[in-house]
């Protein structure tokens, strides 16, 4: 079974309806399946009507349909990018697959990752925290993803997919720990945060270890890009607060949409 552009879009937009409310919900302590969906604002339950992704939003021109009270545009921004990442990755295809039944299973691997790294990226962008439930839930549907693979994989490779990933996921928490320890002593303060390393060894078992170190180069790559400009346009402070998590997911994702091999030969033929 194959899907479409339109399909992928509109599975996406539903998702991220649902990511909202895990973003909202977790940090506060609220459980993400009761109560229905409600305005922040005035507490009222939000009827089927006006819980429609995208398009309710743009019907109550951003407004609560019972207060007046504006909706955050948070809420259709992560339903936009969570429908066009859908599409991109629908599309992606795995070096280690051979067996055609595995397309929908690895279109679910795909959208599970990438739905854990948005809701990581954005709770950490506000609240400066790494759900230990989501590392967790990364962690059983990695490991879920590897046996798929170990089954499913290509016959040209013989090594085992399965202990690749749980061993890029342990030794990347010990080097990242061992990152943010040597930081600590350097700058005398807490540089990297805890969840990070979690966070590390979460990507390390979804890429294993070459794909995880590649993903925390571009990691740094991307964070020290956006410093730059941040400070140029003075939005940021020497000595700010800034979450790693999101530049963390850009380089997980990057590397799990291109795979490990394509970006290796990419970077020995700029080196060539």
């Amino acid at each position: 079974m194959t899907i479409n552009i339109f399909q992928s879009f509109l599975i996406g937009i539903c998702i991220g309806s649902f990511l909202n409310v895990v973003i909202y919900r977790l940090p506060v302590g609220l459980s993400i399946i009761k109560p229905r969906s409600f305005c922040p604002k005035c507490k009222n339950k939000i009827p089927w009507s006006s819980n429609i992704p995208l398009l309710s939003f743009l019907f109550q021109k951003g407004k609560c349909s019972f207060c007046n009270s504006k909706i955050s545009f948070q809420y259709p921004l992560i339903e936009i990018i969570t429908g066009v990442l859908f599409i991109i990755f629908s599309f992606s295809s795995s070096y280690f697959y051979s067996f055609t039944l595995f397309v929908p299973f690895e279109n679910l691997f795909n959208w599970t990752f990438l739905s854990i790294l948005i809701v990581i990226s954005f709770i950490d962008i506000e609240h400066f925290w790494i759900p230990q439930s989501l590392i967790n839930f990364g962690y059983v549907t990695g490991l879920i993803n590897l046996l798929f693979v170990e089954f499913f994989k290509n016959e040209l490779f013989n090594e085992s997919i399965l202990l690749k990933g749980i061993s890029g996921s342990i030794g990347a928490y010990i080097i990242f720990e061992f990152l943010r320890f040597a930081s600590k002593l350097y700058f005398k303060k807490e540089a990297l945060g805890k969840g990070d390393s979690k966070l590390v060894s979460m990507l390390g078992l979804w890429l294993g270890p070459v794909g995880v170190v590649l993903g925390i180069g571009i990691a740094y790559v991307i964070a020290a890009i956006f410093l730059l400009f941040a400070f140029k346009a003075k939005k940021i402070k020497k000595g700010s607060i800034i979450p790693f998590a999101p530049f963390l997911s850009c380089g997980g994702l990057l590397v799990w949409l291109f795979g490990n091999y394509s970006l290796v030969n990419l970077i020995y033929s700029l080196q060539l």
